[in-house]
């Protein structure tokens, strides 16, 4: 990594396993972003039409596409200084189409931002299962999540296949899971560089 640059961090896993709860709290102890697909214009509608066509292929095009949307805008914001966090990002994108059928590589696309410390966020199948159950019983659990998850062993050959750092979460809380994932990210980030990111949010 650029001694000149913020660490660029990616959590991705099985639905379920923490990802949206735990990237938050990873930028905040980094003193950082946590880059939302909200940085692409229209996101949730645009979302809901192409999830609406039922097609896959359509869908998986263009959650590479809005991955790439992301990766631009945290390549700009890691080169200025600050550090970022993505949850579900190219790793997740491929590893769920292949899981439902679509035929693509486990490799991250040429002129994507790579980043400096890939997660793997993982937790016990039955407390998984438990998650899923109650999303579910919600009716948050979308129909391309359920279509996923009868093949969620080939979801896990793909995060295998990009080679991510494993983290589990069974039993501990959100806040414990995130400060160990800073543990990890911590040895690659210059320390002047995160004095200056905590002081540039204090002001």
């Amino acid at each position: 990594m650029d001694i000149g640059r913020g660490p660029f961090v990616t959590l991705d896993g099985l639905s379920a396993s923490g990802k949206t709860t735990i990237a938050p709290l990873v930028a905040a102890l980094l003193n950082g972003v946590h880059l939302t697909d909200e940085v692409l214009p229209s996101f949730p509608r645009m979302r809901a039409e192409v999830d609406a066509t039922g097609i896959l292929s359509a869908r998986f095009h263009w959650w590479m596409m809005a991955n790439h949307v992301k990766s631009e805008s945290a390549r700009a914001l890691s080169q200025s200084g600050r550090p970022v966090v993505v949850d579900s990002y190219f790793p997740r994108t491929i590893a769920t189409h292949r899981a439902m059928g679509h035929d693509c590589s486990p490799e991250y696309p040429n002129g994507a931002f790579v980043p400096d410390v890939a997660v793997l966020l993982e937790v016990d199948e039955r407390v998984r299962q438990e998650r899923i159950r109650q999303r579910a019983e919600q009716g948050t659990l979308s129909y391309w999540h359920q279509r996923e998850e009868p093949n969620v062993a080939e979801s896990s050959r793909v995060y295998r296949a990009f080679g991510l750092v494993r983290v589990d979460g069974t039993g501990r809380t959100p806040q414990e899971v995130a400060r160990a994932i800073v543990d990890i990210v911590r040895p690659q980030v210059p320390r002047s560089r995160l004095e200056r990111s905590t002081h540039h949010d204090r002001n």
